[in-house]
């Protein structure tokens, strides 16, 4: 006998993607590409870079929903406000769920059974109108294959970061508001299952030397982004930073939520002496 009672329908949502671009030509075709692969329309902004993002952005030019360039000379911390009310002016009434990652950030859902785009699909129909992920820093090290042009397989050397920031990279398209470099809450409740993303700040040597002395050079203000200043002065204890020290991601299994490195080493405010790191947490 058929039930009288029809199951709710679940509703597919219109997602986008919203890319702040500076300097990270070398990972922004993987981002835009996975961004279209979990269903997402992209837009992207420009502030500046001297790198290849222009000729990047060229190639995917046939399938933005917007670009714009935008001079270095505007000032970093009026920019996501900026982009915010454009999210909210031209975008907001025209999908259901926005995905806003820093541009070396990848989303995922709370685990690896299936997609983003369809962990976002239960957000969607659910009553929860944003989510909060997990930061899961990736970091360059020796085993590197450097001749692998595939970011995801290239750096798998990964550890928790948990003394962050909240990091809200997805919502409801309707409640978008002012944002504060996605740290700050939106209208409504947070989904209750934590979301995850791979974060790839330093992705080789030469890289991390460029970050430091010229892409974030003098960015701190007010204690806000003060972690590239905090990276150059503790620059000798992340140069010894091994494989070792992380957990190695086979793109299949669950991401291990076990705080593997000590990231002091890495983005202590004060200096921290070899007694006070000890590597505790690599292996013996």
């Amino acid at each position: 006998m058929f039930s009288i009672f029809k199951k709710a329908a679940r509703k597919k949502p219109r997602a986008l993607g919203v890319l702040l671009c500076y300097n990270d030509g070398d990972i922004l075709r993987d981002q835009i590409e996975y961004l279209l692969a979990q269903n997402h329309d992209v837009i992207a902004w420009d502030h500046g870079s001297d790198d290849d993002t222009a000729q990047v952005l060229d190639e995917y030019s046939h399938v933005l929903k917007q670009r714009k360039f935008i001079p270095r000379d505007f000032d970093f911390y009026k920019l996501y406000p900026e982009m915010s009310a454009n999210v909210i002016e031209n975008f907001a009434d025209r999908y259901d769920m926005i995905s806003w990652p820093d541009q070396d950030e990848f989303l995922e859902g709370p685990h690896r059974d299936k997609s983003y785009y369809e962990y976002l699909t239960d957000v969607y129909n659910s009553p929860y109108t944003y989510v909060e992920f997990q930061n899961f820093v990736y970091w360059y090290t020796s085993e590197d294959d450097s001749i692998q042009t595939n970011l995801n397989k290239r750096i798998v050397h990964y550890s928790l970061f948990s003394p962050c920031a909240p990091r809200i990279r997805a919502w409801k398209a309707a409640v978008t508001n002012m944002r504060q470099f996605n740290h700050n809450q939106l209208d409504g409740e947070k989904y209750p299952e934590l979301f995850r993303l791979r974060h790839y700040p330093i992705r080789s040597e030469g890289h991390l030397y460029r970050r430091i002395q010229k892409d974030r050079a003098s960015l701190e203000q007010s204690g806000a982004n003060y972690h590239y200043n905090a990276m150059e002065r503790n620059l000798p204890h992340i140069l010894r930073i091994v494989p070792e020290m992380f957990h190695v991601d086979d793109g299949k299994g669950e991401l291990d939520p076990f705080q593997k490195l000590n990231w002091d080493v890495v983005y202590s405010k004060e200096p921290i002496s070899e007694q006070d790191i000890r590597f505790t947490n690599a292996p013996t």
